[in-house]
């Protein structure tokens, strides 16, 4: 059975909205565009099966499945405003498939283009050395600043034989899971130089909001420029 996911409250006041960080990533991930949405959002930060602070027992490792772990959590939440990025933007379809039409704001989401960079998803789960991390996390940045703070997190986080056996279970599902379907009024935000996840000129009709000069994170290289999108979704739903 698939462990709980973890859900924190990070405070602020308004309406709720949700944030489901990535691969190998956690709440901590969203730290620059949390508290820029604390003046008129309650943020409310996932960490997945997997990941963070939640347990290692991921199923089958499946979108699906983790966002089957996030549901119970978001009961009585109604259609909340999800923003999900790569693996949390798959689980984020998933979740507003179930949950109804709040603003879906996807960042780089998994399962709706092909990895461009496979071998990232399987030589993560390995990682050991620093040298060996800070040429892997590299890929994700076109800037990357945040590199040195990020490569001995991530190592901690793989310090448990567990961790790593989860990761490499959602690695080796992720390829193949297929996409829930893709609704009409999400919101779609690529780094330009995505090496990961290429972006896409359309998908579903959906024009892509393209940040130039950024990777795989765009909500960290340019957290300013993806905070306004992010509000002016939010507004606009």
């Amino acid at each position: 059975m698939t462990s709980p996911a973890v859900l924190h409250d990070l405070g602020g006041d308004g309406p709720p909205v949700v944030l489901i960080h990535g691969f190998g990533a956690d709440r901590f991930g969203w730290a620059a565009n949390a508290h820029a949405l604390m003046p008129t959002r309650r943020v409310l930060a996932v960490d997945l099966p997997g990941h963070g602070a939640a347990g290692n027992d991921v199923g089958d490792g499946r979108p699906e499945s983790l966002a089957a772990a996030v549901a119970p959590l978001l009961a009585g939440l109604g259609p909340v405003p999800l923003i999900g990025h790569s693996l949390g933007g798959a689980v984020a379809l998933h979740l507003a498939q179930s949950m109804g039409q709040g603003p879906l704001i996807l960042i780089a989401p998994a399962t709706l283009t092909p990895f461009a960079l496979p071998e990232f998803l399987t030589r993560f789960p390995v990682l050991e050395a620093e040298e060996e991390a800070t040429t892997l996390l590299s890929h994700l940045f076109e800037t990357p600043r945040a590199l040195p703070a990020m490569v001995p997190h991530v190592l901690a986080n793989l310090s448990n034989p567990a961790r790593r056996a989860a990761l490499a279970r959602i690695a080796s599902a992720l390829p193949q899971a297929p996409p829930a379907p893709l609704p009409a009024h999400a919101t779609l935000i690529w780094g330009e130089a995505d090496r990961i996840l290429p972006p896409a000129t359309s998908l579903g009709g959906i024009v892509p909001q393209i940040i130039p000069g950024t990777g795989h994170l765009p909500h960290v290289e340019k957290a300013g420029q993806v905070n306004r999108l992010i509000r002016a979704a939010l507004d606009a739903g």
